[in-house]
This record gives C-alpha cells, sequence and structure tokens, in this order.
C-alpha cells in the first residue's frame, strides 16, 4: 500500500484589540466599550464569533481579552469588527449604542505587524480600531535527526551495494519523513531531516509507535525494502540510540540515531507579517482544445454562466488577493502568435476576469500547448530576485496553470519543476473540463519526490488539482471554495520549507546558514 503524507493543521492565532479616540455617544461623555467580533463561514451568513470584555469611561481602549481563531491559508476569512457602548448589563447588542464597525479578512490582519482601520458609523469615522496578531499555536518546535545503518544487504544474489534511503511511518503506515537515497553503500549516513513535534503523539499527548523502513532506491518507483523496525516515538529523543533491522539478509544490519535536536520553527505567519511578499500568475490555456469561443460548447464561450476558467481565477483570487496588494500576473500559452505572450499585470480579480475576456477577442487558439515556458518564465523572475537579493530576498512566486488538456512536453515540465524546486517557487495546476489528465497527476509530489534524469526535486512545489470532477459534486460557488482549498492549502508549507533549506529566517531576524553534516 502506498503511504501517504501526514496533513497539517491550521495555525491558530490569538488577536489583541484596541480602539483610539473613540467619539462619544449621547448618553455617555466617555464610552463604555464593548467590541463584539462577527465572521462568515463559507455558506452561511454573518455570525458573533467571540466578545471582549467590557470597559469603563474610556476613548481609547486596549481591551484584555485575547481573540483566538483559526487561520487557514486557503481560505478567505472574512471577520467583521462592532463597537458598542454599553448601556447596561443586558447580553443584547440591541440594548447598547452602536459605535460604528471594521469590515476586513484575517488575512488582512496577519500580513502586517499591526493592522489598524477606521471605524465607521455611516460614513462617519468614529475612531479607529488596532489589531495586532500572536501565532499560537502549540508544538511548534520539531526534532532534527541524523540517522545512520550499517550491514545493509539487498535481498537475491545480487552483490551490488544497495542505494539506501530511510522513512519514518506512523502506526497507520501514514509517511512522517523520508530521507534522500544514497548511492552505493551499506553503511550510510544520511543527512538530516526534521520531523515536528506534533505528529509524534496523539490526541491524548500520548507518544505514538513508530516504524523505521530502510529501502533499496530503484528509479521505477518500485523500491525494494532492506529491513523495518518498530519503535516508540520517545526514543527519537534519546540519541544515540541503536535499532536492529528485521527482515534483512545480513543479521547485523543496524539503523542507528546518531544525534537528535530540538529547534523552534518559524511559521509562515512569521514570514508573512515580517514583510514576505506573494507574487501571483496566472497562465491560461488557449489551444484549440478549448474549442472555438464562439461555439457554446467551448471551454473558452463567454455567455450567460462563467467559464470554469473564470470560475477557477475568481475563487483562487478572492483567497489570495490580500496577500499581493490585489496585484496579479497574467500569461496566455498555446496561442498561434507564440508559445507564451508577454506577462500582463493587472489589478484585483475582476481586472483579471476582464484581461482573459479581451485575450479572447484578439488570441488565435493554437494547436500545441507547453507549459514548461510559463514556469521557466516564473522561474526566471524568482531567480532574479534572488540575485538581486541574495539571503535577503522575502519574495515568494506562485504559479497557477489554467489548463483543459494532457501536458504536452512532459520531460520539459519535469525538468523546469526540478529546477523550481530550488528556487522560492511553487507550481499549482487546474485541470479544466473534461480530461483525465493522467500527466498532470503524475506530477504531483504527495506521494514521492519527481526525479528527472536521476536528481530529485529539492522539495514539494506542485499541487494539482481537476476542476470538473469537484463541480460533479458541487455548485459552482461550492467547487470554487473546494478548489481554493484543495490547491492552496500547502503553499505555508512549502513556502517555509523554502526558507528552512536556504537557512532564511523572517525579515528583521538574524539570517542562518544551513547546517551541515560533518562525517
Amino acid at each position: 500500500m502506498t503511504p501517504h503524507y501526514s496533513s497539517i493543521p491550521s495555525i491558530e492565532v490569538e488577536l489583541s484589540i484596541s480602539a483610539r479616540l473613540l467619539l462619544e455617544s449621547d448618553a455617555s461623555p466617555k464610552p463604555d466599550p464593548l467590541c463584539v467580533v462577527f465572521n462568515h463561514p463559507f455558506g452561511r451568513g454573518w455570525q458573533e464569533y467571540a466578545r471582549t470584555e467590557i470597559l469603563r469611561d474610556v476613548i481609547n481602549p486596549d481591551f484584555h481579552n485575547k481573540i483566538k481563531i483559526h487561520y487557514c491559508f486557503e481560505e478567505q476569512q472574512k471577520l467583521k469588527f462592532q463597537m458598542f457602548d454599553t448601556d447596561s448589563c443586558s447580553h443584547s447588542l440591541s440594548k447598547h449604542t452602536y459605535l460604528g464597525k471594521v469590515q476586513c479578512t484575517l488575512a488582512d490582519i496577519v500580513t502586517v505587524q499591526a493592522y489598524t482601520a477606521d471605524i465607521m458609523l455611516n460614513g462617519v469615522k468614529r475612531g479607529q480600531l488596532i489589531i495586532t496578531v500572536m501565532d499560537v499555536s502549540h508544538n511548534r518546535e520539531e526534532l532534527e535527526l541524523i540517522f545512520s545503518a550499517s550491514h545493509l544487504r539487498k535481498s537475491g544474489l545480487s552483490f551490488s551495494l544497495p542505494d539506501p534511503f530511510l522513512d519514518i511511518l506512523s502506526s497507520k503506515k501514514t509517511l512522517m519523513k523520508r530521507t534522500t537515497y544514497l548511492s552505493s553503500t551499506k553503511n550510510p549516513v544520511w543527512p538530516a531531516i526534521s520531523v515536528p513535534f506534533r505528529v509524534l503523539r496523539n490526541n491524548r499527548g500520548e507518544y505514538k509507535q513508530l516504524t523505521l523502513q530502510c529501502y533499496h532506491h530503484c528509479k521505477d518507483g518500485q523500491h525494494q525494502l532492506l529491513g523495518e523496525t518498530e519503535i516508540h516515538a520517545r526514543q527519537l529523543l534519546e540519541a544515540p540510540a541503536s535499532f536492529p533491522l528485521k527482515k534483512n539478509h545480513s543479521s547485523k544490519a543496524v539503523i542507528e540515531l546518531t544525534e537528535s535536536k530540538t529547534k523552534r520553527v518559524h511559521s509562515f505567519l512569521d514570514y508573512i507579517s515580517s514583510g514576505t511578499k506573494l507574487h501571483f500568475t496566472f497562465a491560461i490555456d488557449f489551444t484549440d482544445s478549448n474549442g472555438d469561443p464562439h461555439n457554446s460548447t467551448s471551454l473558452h464561450h463567454i455567455g450567460r454562466d462563467p467559464t470554469q476558467y473564470e470560475l477557477a481565477m475568481k475563487a483562487i483570487g478572492d483567497v489570495i488577493q490580500d496577500y499581493t496588494g490585489e496585484m496579479f500576473s497574467l500569461l496566455n500559452f498555446g496561442a498561434r502568435s507564440a508559445p507564451i505572450s508577454h506577462e500582463l499585470h493587472v489589478r484585483g480579480v475582476e481586472g483579471v476576469i476582464n484581461a482573459y475576456r479581451s485575450c479572447l477577442d484578439s488570441i488565435k487558439l493554437g494547436q500545441t500547448g507547453c507549459l514548461s515556458p510559463a514556469i521557466e518564465h516564473v522561474a526566471r523572475s524568482a531567480k532574479k530576485h534572488l540575485e538581486w537579493r541574495g539571503l535577503d530576498c522575502n519574495d515568494y512566486f506562485v504559479l497557477i496553470i489554467l489548463t483543459c488538456r494532457e501536458i504536452a512536453d512532459t520531460n520539459q515540465v519535469a525538468k523546469a519543476i526540478t529546477e523550481a524546486s530550488e528556487l522560492p517557487m511553487s507550481v499549482l495546476i487546474v485541470g479544466i473540463g473534461p480530461t483525465s489528465f493522467t500527466s498532470a497527476t503524475r506530477l504531483e509530489e504527495d506521494i514521492k519526490k519527481l526525479s528527472q534524469n536521476g536528481r530529485n526535486a529539492a522539495r514539494d512545489v506542485v499541487q494539482y488539482a481537476q476542476f470538473n470532477e469537484i463541480l460533479e459534486k458541487y455548485d459552482d460557488m461550492a467547487g470554487g471554495f473546494q478548489l481554493a482549498k484543495q490547491l492552496l492549502a500547502d503553499i505555508p508549507e512549502q513556502l517555509v520549507a523554502y526558507m528552512k533549506t536556504k537557512g532564511i529566517l523572517p525579515k528583521n531576524k538574524e539570517i542562518l546558514c544551513p547546517f551541515s553534516i560533518k562525517n
């Protein structure tokens, strides 16, 4: 059975709320302020989420009660902060004087050190709201582990040395971590790997049972098991330690934990709130596989209902625009004129939709749509930022490819993605229309790392979703919501993985060099 990677939980944040120069109500020279927080879960209306305490006779309140909320990058989390001057002990808000409100998204708040906005009532400013945020997620630590092995042997009559790698699996055979593979050695010392503390315990806080599996790496993906052993997660804290391998043809085969260190983990919010910028580019398929836009069956036909391209761009754009200053880049590929168009820069989701529609009026659909030029184009932008700023680079690029056909240049795409994995970028692929997209599915890195000519991708940078399959289960709005969740959920982890690999700390903090392993 193919193991699956562990899911990443949402981040819990704590909001601290203050206000300045609150205008008093008619009933009181100084207000007795209360702030009520509302949220807007998908598919529901506004609902009360939490309240601060009531303060007495202050126009510059600093509320002590913190508001805890789960932050999800892949969702647009709408919030509304309503300020009241309390007139009684009643819990009913209708019994108090309404001072005004601020409406925003949680993304607006977490992307700055301190969020400020005017409290408005009927077009009149009634004060200023100030919100600061803190990541209070538990287990923001990880274990940095160095494993080695000795006396490994391949099965059968083969006398060649194995190319070993090591997997750590949970009791349910969920793959938690995998080392790189090393060539031709029976005594490997693998580069350090990191395991979050949170995956080592169950919901009751007890350490889990784990399995260590050692494999001989095979290029066709059918890796040969060299041996395995059961351990208790707590043993990972007790280096040095030895674990004899079972099912190995050498009775001396053993896995050794040579080093175990606890390290604090910087979160996605640490980077975003300290100035890391996200750049998003949509690349749209303009091959003739879409059909003539003048024909109602075309995937590019502009009629009464939006196209799948428009639905996808709006659903994704609505979530990510708060991280981009509402600026997007737009590319098209597959048209007759050129393999890839000049890059357009537009403002807002409506700007993306309007630019897409304008392209349909002038572009002639082509026959061959290659994805690699779009990937290489964004990779060049990422590389330029690196060359310019080096370790001070705080930009991350995300390419969103929307295509209706199988990938025509699979080898070139594999090469481009392998090279992109060394850069601050991710690649998201959306399958539009009824095509099976088997070639795109193979590019996903959820199961194993992509390999091109024996060279492994440095990290997971690809995510794929087939929109047509989602729309078979949901209406347009819910389908867009599910698409955004599926595509965007891994971006925070991918960004942090890149920063960690390069030794880049959040801005205004010391830059660390990546550690090296001494043999």
